[in-house]
């Protein structure tokens, strides 16, 4: 499914587009929308948009015996 995303570029983004893609609104918006999938794919290889931390790296966040981590309120 395909959503629509307007956004706002400084003018000298623009322009460098506009001149990359020889002023073809439909090139700068192909060469937008493949450099985020570019970006993302190289941020988050498995395609994956879940979080990513364990729940070891989870329960090291907090100092030992500090009862900083666990559910909320729970205090262990």
């Amino acid at each position: 499914m395909k959503r629509k995303l307007n956004i706002e570029i400084e003018d000298e983004i623009f322009q460098k587009l506009h001149i990359l893609c020889k002023g073809d609104d439909n090139a700068i918006k192909e060469y937008i929308i493949q450099a985020i999938k570019n970006h993302v794919s190289q941020n988050n290889p498995s395609g994956s948009y879940e979080n990513n931390e364990s729940l070891e790296d989870y329960l090291n966040k907090g100092r030992s015996g500090s009862r900083n981590y666990g559910a909320k309120g729970q205090g262990w």
